[in-house]
């Protein structure tokens, strides 16, 4: 008589490790993946999800802006962005923090087009009137040059622009920080500018901020911008690579995390 081969019984263990190393690997790469969350004040990412009416929501700081204007949502750097096609289109913020003479990092992607190089054009800043201190990071006049204003009242300003021009139709990402007084300018992770910043009071506190405009109602971008973060300290050209590489926030407000544990446990229970 022959013998009946019996099937080999599944080892569940085995599988049940195997399930839970893959799910664990798929969170650490999430993890590696995100933004810099230490010292990040507001998140801005400019998605369709992110944006009920005319309210852009700040996932961290609950500091949702207000839409101006009539900004088109186009495909971003990373999900959807916002295209200001110049005045009136920006976005209103509050008061974010009050800038003081503390360190501080503004970080966002910005799309220019050739054709877009006309006046002076603004991404972020914290200016209302030329006599306050403000800080202002957008364009230089008639050109695609990245240029960064740490300024106090009356006029006391340190401003440079960088060299290279960077209105080429592609996604950029751009950092610019503030410690004491020193002050510089990421592009692409790559450091560009280093120059000499005002170290005194950059205000903050009694000023609303603003996407897209230079907080005069004037200097209106035309472009697109994702990805808008303001975080409370100077970030390390290791953090600035971080978020260049990221994919955003690895734990959204959703809850994703738990229920990837949650799945993790049941893989584990199974019989």
């Amino acid at each position: 008589m022959e013998a009946v081969m019996k099937p080999k019984r599944l080892n569940w263990w085995a599988f049940r490790a195997g399930f839970a190393f893959l799910w664990t690997f798929t969170l650490i790469i999430q993890v590696e993946a995100q933004v810099v969350t230490d010292g990040l004040l507001s998140y801005y990412t400019l998605d369709k999800n992110d944006i009920v009416g005319d309210t852009v929501k700040d996932l961290i700081g609950g500091k949702d802006g207000t839409i101006v204007g009539e900004p088109e949502s186009i495909e971003g750097h990373l999900g959807d962005a916002l295209n200001f096609g110049g005045k009136p289109d920006c976005v209103e913020l509050p008061i974010i923090f009050n800038i003081g003479e503390k360190p501080a990092s503004y970080e966002a992607w910005f799309l220019k087009t050739p054709n877009s190089r006309i006046g002076w054009q603004y991404i972020l800043t914290n200016k209302t009137n030329f006599f306050d201190h403000f800080f202002r990071l957008g364009f230089n006049q008639n050109t695609g040059q990245l240029r960064y204003y740490t300024e106090q009242a009356n006029n006391i300003r340190k401003a440079w622009v960088t060299d290279e021009d960077y209105a080429d139709g592609k996604w950029h990402h751009v950092v610019a920080t503030r410690e004491a007084d020193k002050a510089q300018v990421y592009v692409d992770s790559v450091l560009v500018k280093e120059e000499e910043a005002m170290s005194g009071n950059l205000g903050g506190g009694e000023t609303n901020w603003n996407i897209a405009q230079d907080g005069n109602t004037d200097g209106y971008l035309i472009g697109a911008v994702d990805e808008v973060r303001i975080y409370k300290k100077a970030l390390t050209p290791e953090e600035i690579t971080q978020n260049f590489e990221s994919q955003g926030l690895a734990v959204q407000p959703t809850g994703k995390l738990s229920l990837t544990w949650g799945r993790i446990k049941a893989a584990q229970s199974y019989r």
